[in-house]
């Protein structure tokens, strides 16, 4: 499925074109199109930074294209793969950048993002704007979670977008306000858990899903295991798809994401339950085995 997709290039309102309505803006159209695939906006990276005045620079040798802006923000990525470079920093992102057309896609949200620029859906989702976002001037008697409410983030994340050390700011100072997902300290494990429940229960119902990212968050919490969700999963011998490299170029469905994101926000539908298997394919084991649940495929153990 193929979508619209309207720059501006400055700060300002933005609007779009759908082919149903006109609105009267100074407007860029790509001459690719924005690509659906998965759930998942992707958008051509080439075309999108040079239109947006973005620098862009290949590593042939690395296979990595790299995306920066004018405050200093650099993004590298590596088509196949799902970890991206920010700011000299490795993150694990939810989707892998693909190639389409001999041409390399980075899903739309985590390019613009990364580019202090935000993305704005028109006409019922068949278009988008993609628009450069200034940075904010901090006035006297401002707060982080005051400035973080108003942006739709929180202090934790500006703090990391700026580097800030504590929650302390000097007016005058200006802040990065547009914060990539991955970046933001109460949302960094959601990509790489969603890429474990898309390896592991990609096929199972949103249940079955949740419930995968449930035994994650279980371990984390049990004393048993590491106590981060990347030790967990990266523990040896215990997630298989991870141990053999597998999690750096999958994608995870709009699906898993969300499964994973609920799992962090609290939502449990197999509490107590540290394991997961297939009843079908060790019968002996279920037969023994402490269940919590079965959903779909998998039964949940503690």
């Amino acid at each position: 499925m193929t979508l619209a997709l309207l720059l501006t290039v400055g700060t300002g309102a933005a609007f779009a074109n759908t082919g149903k309505e006109s609105y009267i803006t100074d407007k860029i159209e790509l001459n690719r199109e924005l690509w659906l695939s998965g759930g998942v906006t992707y958008a051509p990276v080439k075309e999108l930074a040079g239109r947006m005045g973005w620098q862009l620079a290949y590593d042939g040798d690395a296979g990595t294209i790299t995306v920066g802006n004018a405050l200093g923000d650099k993004l590298t990525v590596r088509t196949g793969t799902s970890v991206v470079t920010f700011n000299g920093k490795t993150y694990d992102i939810a989707e892998t950048v693909k190639v389409r057309e001999g041409s390399a896609y980075v899903s739309l949200r985590t390019l613009a993002d990364a580019m202090h620029a935000s993305v704005e859906w028109q006409g019922e989702g068949k278009g988008s704007v993609v628009q450069g976002i200034d940075r904010y001037t901090v006035q006297a008697g401002d707060t982080l979670a005051e400035i973080a409410e108003a942006y739709g983030t929180t202090a934790g994340a500006l703090k990391a977008r700026n580097g800030l050390p504590g929650d302390a700011l000097a007016a005058g100072r200006q802040l990065k306000v547009v914060v990539p997902e991955f970046l933001d300290p109460e949302l960094a494990d959601a990509a790489l858990l969603a890429k474990l429940v898309e390896v592991e229960a990609g096929y199972e119902s949103y249940q079955g899903k949740l419930a995968v990212a449930n035994v994650v968050l279980n371990r984390v919490n049990s004393g048993r295991f590491p106590d981060t969700v990347k030790a967990v999963i990266y523990a040896k011998g215990q997630f298989p798809p991870a141990g053999k490299g597998m999690l750096k170029t999958e994608t995870a469905s709009a699906e898993s994401v969300r499964a994973a994101k609920a799992a962090l926000a609290g939502e449990n539908n197999v509490p107590g339950a540290l394991y997961f298997f297939n009843p079908q394919l060790e019968p002996e084991r279920a037969k023994t085995a402490d269940a919590v649940k079965t959903i779909g495929n998998h039964m949940f153990v503690k």
